[in-house]
């Protein structure tokens, strides 16, 4: 079920082009398997573009799990879109599932996310209540978060340039722009709880992204399940047939925590 994040020209609308027009794509769990917990899913690939590993792949588990999986397809860096756009899609995202909530079986106290790669940069915005450049924080956020091979950090040495650029634009270079967009320096007590997975030896995304993040919510004590794998490759997406098996780690954690 396709349905578009905005009444009109969304905010920010550079035209009126397919890329221009964000929308959720709905994957609803059969009645007999539905829980009414939801996540929404924001794919990987580098603010460029949306890998469906990541998206209608992840939302098919999902929903054959009994979790509704909500693929949002905001806009990209790739087509001229930054923040605040892009964090504009995703809270409007949250809040448009909340508004169908009824109408789709979803338990609204129930809605988590999951970030993949430039996707968790964008979860880790969410979790920590971030809508722009200022200081403001929102209080309504996702219910918790799982964030894979996640790009955490826009600061070196553990920014990936691509999503930097993408997120950043013309900021890019910017060091406070770069640090105000770093999720292990926005991380408060209000962060939900949080499922990590990376691999070691990631050539595309540093581990040291997730092992930041863990790090601090760790200081914090906040509540979190990190898994590090010793060997993959980036962009393994539900690593089905890889012998790395986080889809049922992840889904033990998402049940004790009532999805």
């Amino acid at each position: 079920m396709k349905v578009n994040l905005w009444l009109g020209r969304p905010p920010h609308a550079h035209g009126d082009g397919a890329e221009d027009i964000p929308f959720l794509d709905v994957h609803l769990p059969a009645p007999e398997r539905a829980g009414g917990a939801a996540m929404l899913l924001l794919p990987g690939g580098a603010y460029t573009f949306l890998s469906d590993k990541s998206g209608i792949q992840y939302a098919e588990w999902l929903a054959e799990a009994g979790i509704a999986g909500i693929v949002v397809h905001f806009r990209l860096g790739s087509a001229g879109y930054r923040h605040p756009a892009v964090l504009a899609d995703a809270w409007r995202a949250l809040d448009l599932t909340l508004h169908h909530a009824g109408a789709w079986g979803i338990d609204p106290t129930r809605i988590g996310v999951i970030g993949t790669s430039a996707g968790g940069h964008l979860a880790a915005m969410m979790l920590a209540g971030v809508t722009g450049p200022g200081d403001e924080r929102r209080e309504t956020r996702p219910g918790l978060g799982v964030l894979c091979y996640p790009v955490i950090s826009l600061s070196d040495p553990l920014a990936h340039h691509e999503t930097r650029g993408n997120f950043l634009g013309e900021q890019a270079d910017d060091k406070e722009a770069q640090a105000r967009f770093s999720g292990e320096l926005l991380v408060d007590d209000s962060t939900p709880p949080c499922f990590l997975w990376h691999t070691l030896d990631d050539p595309e995304v540093s581990a040291g992204n997730t092992l930041a993040y863990a790090r601090v919510l760790h200081e914090r004590g906040l509540p979190y399940e990190l898994h590090l794998y010793q060997e993959g490759p980036h962009a393994l997406g539900l690593a089905r047939g890889t012998g790395l098996h986080w889809t049922d780690d992840c889904l033990r954690w998402l049940r004790g925590h009532g999805y």
